[in-house]
């Protein structure tokens, strides 16, 4: 038998011109807009994930960027700099002014800023769906404003998405599993008096109700950096106090300065003695203790698959609301040892990430 060997500059030229005709393929194919709009800045801790998400779920329907999809992005940046109603009303205009510009089939929007200011606006618009991701207010409540589900199971008009469950029961079971003499102690959830620092309130209230019962909770708010450094300061000297449970993540500095995650966690690792259960699982990975934290990227992902499906002929109201579909159990190592915490080596190998 006579091998016909084919010289491997040819394969490689064949691969190139096959990998060539299917872009080519592609790009013929009738090109789709896409616009995100962000409630926070570029590359934001909870933002950035969400985003990365959106995009893989696109593509894994058949969408794109640079072949067959256009994605127009915009990032409010209502956490560090625009914090007040009024400049979040500003970058609110601006974003849908960009969205008029850009003329998306699809807008999807991240965190509640980014729903109630540019997506409640875009209901009932025959031109365009809208699928959120990472809303923490009850999505009832923003229908009372302005009406746009019939049900969650099946909204029924222009706008469907991702509802970010807290699954904070489950965290605080993991932390109890974690830490050693945990009954008759507590857990203190601290939130801001932003906008989603309401809506996690709400959260809150709802999800702690069936926590293990020797599982104490106490909420407490803070208004500005002076009162959340002095809370942190007086809950390292209660003793009834085993762990916290910090979300309050846009807090006035002076006038002219907002910290938002970054900086607040920054300190709190710093100076806080207490264990932190993480609200997601990059905030374990920049440093805080962990527990069953939501998987930002998907729930982004979840919700470019939305996206992606309506960009292929569904509709937004077809397409249930749904909770955050995923919680992964998270620990810092590092922060462990420096709290002098021996985690059980059994919820070490039960973990989905463990940060050094």
């Amino acid at each position: 038998m006579n091998i016909i060997r084919i010289p491997k500059i040819t394969i490689v030229f064949l691969s190139f011109f096959f990998l060539l005709s299917w872009v080519n393929l592609l790009s013929a194919a009738e090109s789709k807009r896409v616009f995100i709009v962000a409630s926070y800045e570029k590359e934001h801790v909870c933002g950035w994930p969400q985003e990365t998400g959106v995009m893989k779920g696109l593509s894994k329907d058949g969408w794109f960027e640079g072949m067959n999809l256009e994605v127009g992005r915009y990032y409010m940046d209502t956490k560090r700099k625009n914090t007040s109603p009024e400049l979040i009303k500003k970058e609110a205009s601006l974003a849908l002014a960009a969205i008029a510009s850009f003329k998306p089939a699809v807008v999807v929007v991240l965190d509640d800023n980014a729903f109630r200011e540019v997506a409640l606006p875009l209901v009932e618009r025959e031109d365009i769906q809208i699928v959120f991701s990472g809303m923490n207010g009850q999505p009832e409540t923003y229908n009372r404003e302005k009406h746009f589900m019939v049900s969650r199971q099946r909204p029924g008009g222009n706008v469907t998405g991702v509802y970010e469950k807290l699954y904070a029961s489950r965290s605080m079971k993991v932390l109890a599993a974690a830490l050693p003499d945990f009954n008759g102690k507590k857990i203190v959830g601290i939130t801001d008096f932003s906008p989603t620092g309401n809506a996690v309130t709400r959260q809150f209230e709802l999800e702690i109700v069936d926590r293990p019962a020797q599982i104490g909770w106490e909420l407490k708010r803070v208004r500005n950096w002076q009162e959340y450094t002095d809370l942190i300061k007086r809950l390292n000297d209660d003793d009834e106090v085993l762990a916290i449970y910090p979300v309050a993540l846009s807090l006035n500095v002076s006038d002219s300065l907002t910290y938002s995650a970054p900086e607040i966690f920054k300190w709190t690792i710093e100076n806080s003695k207490k264990p932190e259960m993480a609200l997601n699982y990059f905030f374990s990975e920049i440093g805080l203790f962990g527990g069953a934290a939501v998987d930002f990227q998907s729930m982004g992902f979840v919700a470019g698959r939305y996206a992606g499906r309506i960009l292929n002929g569904a509709t937004a109201g077809e397409l249930a609301i749904v909770d955050a579909p995923y919680y992964a159990i998270v620990f810092n190592q590092g922060r462990a040892r420096k709290l002098g915490i021996d985690i059980p080596t059994p919820l070490l190998t039960a973990a989905d990430h463990i940060y050094q």
